[in-house]
C-alpha cells in the first residue's frame, strides 16, 4: 500500500503557482481568500462558507456542492478559533487528530510537526472502514488565530489511483496576500 509523503504546504505565497500548470492539472483560485490549488482538469470545485469558517471541496465526483463523494480534497480553515471555542489552534488540532485516530479502523502513519513559516504543519493517515484518508492540519504560530484541515481521501481501493495526485494537490496557497495590500 502506498501511503503519501507527507509534503502537504500550507503557505501564503506558493512558489508552485508561479509557473504553468503541469499537463492534466488547472490552477483553482480558491475564493474569497485568492488563495491556490492545483487539481485535475476533469474534477470538479465547490465551496461552502460560513462565518469565520471557509470550505473548499474539489472532488472526481460532481457533489453540486452538498452530495457526498467518493475521492477528493477538503480544506477547511477556521478562522477566530480561540474566540469561537475557547482553545488554542494548536489545542483545537490536537483534538482533532485524537478523535480521528480513535475513530480509525487503522491508523496507517503519523507525521511529526513542521514548522511551516506562518504555520505548523502535522499529518495523520488512516483507514476508515472503506476509505483510505490522508489529514494535514495546520494552526497558526505567534498567536496567529488560525486553523486548517485538508483531508485528501478515496476508497482504500483506489488510493494507489490517486495517491501521486493527492501528493500534488497537498501544496497549496490558502491566501493571496497581494489581494489585501
Amino acid at each position: 500500500m502506498k501511503t503519501l509523503l507527507a509534503v502537504a504546504v500550507l503557505t501564503v505565497a506558493a512558489p508552485v503557482f508561479a509557473e504553468a500548470p503541469p499537463a492534466g492539472l488547472v490552477t483553482q483560485v480558491l475564493e474569497p481568500t485568492g488563495g491556490k490549488i492545483l487539481r485535475p482538469a476533469d474534477w470538479f470545485y465547490a465551496e461552502g462558507h460560513r462565518g469565520p469558517a471557509f470550505m473548499w471541496t474539489l472532488s472526481r465526483e460532481d457533489t453540486n456542492g452538498q452530495k457526498p463523494y467518493t475521492t477528493g480534497v477538503r480544506i477547511q480553515t477556521f478562522m477566530g478559533v480561540e474566540k469561537g471555542t475557547g482553545k488554542t489552534p494548536k489545542q483545537f488540532i490536537a483534538d482533532f487528530i485524537a478523535q480521528r485516530s480513535k475513530e480509525a479502523t487503522k491508523v496507517v502513519k503519523t507525521c511529526a510537526e513542521q514548522d511551516q513559516g506562518l504555520f505548523v504543519r502535522k499529518c495523520l493517515e488512516t483507514e476508515e472502514g472503506a476509505f483510505h484518508v490522508l489529514y494535514s492540519v495546520f494552526w497558526g504560530r505567534d498567536r496567529l488565530d488560525v486553523a486548517v484541515v485538508s483531508i485528501a481521501g478515496t476508497t482504500r481501493e483506489l488510493w494507489e489511483t490517486y495517491a501521486a495526485t493527492f501528493d500534488r494537490m497537498g501544496a497549496f496557497e490558502i491566501i493571496d496576500m497581494t489581494r489585501f495590500e
